[in-house]
């Protein structure tokens, strides 16, 4: 089994897109963002992949983001880019958010399981919310 917890990039789908961001830039973050906007049904990694897009999304509009060594590639990246997300990317990045948390996907579903870490989950999800909307 690979690693599995709350955070944004704890687990093996986000922790290796982490890597993928520093190579693809925000066209990274387009196509993960796009791969749950257009399933019928978000599987967990896809859905893993759209939260940590998100994250990259609000951490280039909020300047903050978590700080684990689990995205370490992450942070260097957003650190070092001038790249800025369009409007139209800030949108798709909360509509694919938005359909992570929602019924059609297995990573909202995984949570649900367990009301101890589905409230931790659902807290690092807000976090990530809130910086799309600042």
């Amino acid at each position: 089994m690979g690693a599995w917890d709350t955070g944004i990039y704890e687990n093996d789908d986000a922790a290796d897109w982490g890597h993928e961001v520093t190579e693809g830039g925000l066209g990274a973050v387009e196509a993960a963002l796009d791969a749950a906007l257009e399933a019928d049904y978000v599987e967990a990694p896809e859905g893993a992949c759209a939260v940590a897009a998100a994250d990259v999304v609000a951490r280039r509009i909020s300047g903050r983001g978590e700080t684990s060594s689990d995205c370490e590639a992450v942070g260097a990246w957003v650190a070092s880019t001038a790249e800025r997300p369009t409007t139209p990317l800030v949108a798709k990045a909360t509509q694919a958010f938005q359909r992570v948390r929602g019924e059609d996907s297995e990573l909202a579903e995984l949570w649900s399981d367990d009301d101890a870490s589905h409230a931790a989950w659902l807290a690092t999800l807000v976090d990530i919310d809130q910086r799309l909307a600042s």
